[in-house]
C-alpha cells in the first residue's frame, strides 16, 4: 500500500510540474502610436509609427541621419512621402517589398487583424508563429504591451521604446 501510495504521489507531481503555461489568446490594439528601434541586419531605423487603421499609418524615420525627417503616410491604397518640403505619391501596392517601413507596418497590421497566442510568464508573455511564412516571436510585457518583435529568426528586429494605445488617432501630415 505504501507503494502504490508514493507511486501515486510521484505521478501527481510529474503531471503538475508538466503542465502548461497559460495562454491567451490577443491582438495588437486597432489603434496605437509607438517609439521604435528597428533593426535589419546591421543598420538601426529609430521610427515613430502611428497606426490609425487597418492599412492606414503614419511613419517617422528619426535615425540614421541619413533618413531622419522621412515620413510616410499610409493611407489604403495610396502612399505620400515627404522629405525636407518635398512630397509625393504613389500607389501602396508598388512599395518595394524589402523596404524596412513596408516590412515592419505589414508585420504589425497582420498582428493587429488576427488572433495570436500568448504564453504568459511572471514578468512577460510570449507569442511565435508565422508572417508572410517567415517565424516571428513577439516579446510582450505581462499587460500584453509589445516589447519586441524578431522576424525570420532576427533578421528585423523591433524594439518597442513607448508603445500608447489610442482610442483613434487624428491622422496628421
Amino acid at each position: 500500500m505504501k507503494r502504490l501510495t508514493v507511486i501515486f504521489l510521484c505521478a501527481m507531481t510529474l503531471l503538475v510540474g508538466c503542465s502548461k503555461a497559460p495562454t491567451d489568446e490577443v491582438t495588437l490594439p486597432p489603434c496605437f502610436s509607438t517609439e521604435t528601434k528597428i533593426t535589419v541586419e546591421d543598420t538601426v531605423y529609430g521610427a515613430i509609427l502611428s497606426r490609425y487603421a487597418d492599412g492606414c499609418w503614419k511613419v517617422e524615420l528619426t535615425e540614421p541621419a541619413a533618413v531622419k525627417g522621412l515620413i510616410f503616410n499610409i493611407s489604403g491604397e495610396n502612399t505620400e512621402v515627404a522629405f525636407d518640403g518635398l512630397r509625393f505619391t504613389f500607389d501602396t501596392s508598388r512599395f518595394p517589398v524589402g523596404s524596412v517601413v513596408s516590412a515592419a507596418v505589414g508585420y504589425l497590421d497582420r498582428l493587429a487583424a488576427s488572433p495570436f497566442t500568448v504564453i504568459n510568464g511572471e514578468e512577460q508573455c510570449l507569442a511565435s508563429g508565422e508572417l508572410d511564412g517567415k517565424s516571428y516571436t513577439l516579446t510582450m510585457n505581462k499587460n500584453k504591451i509589445p516589447l519586441k518583435l524578431e522576424v525570420d529568426d532576427g533578421k528585423m528586429t523591433i524594439d518597442f521604446t513607448t508603445f500608447d494605445v489610442v482610442e483613434f488617432i487624428e491622422q496628421q501630415s
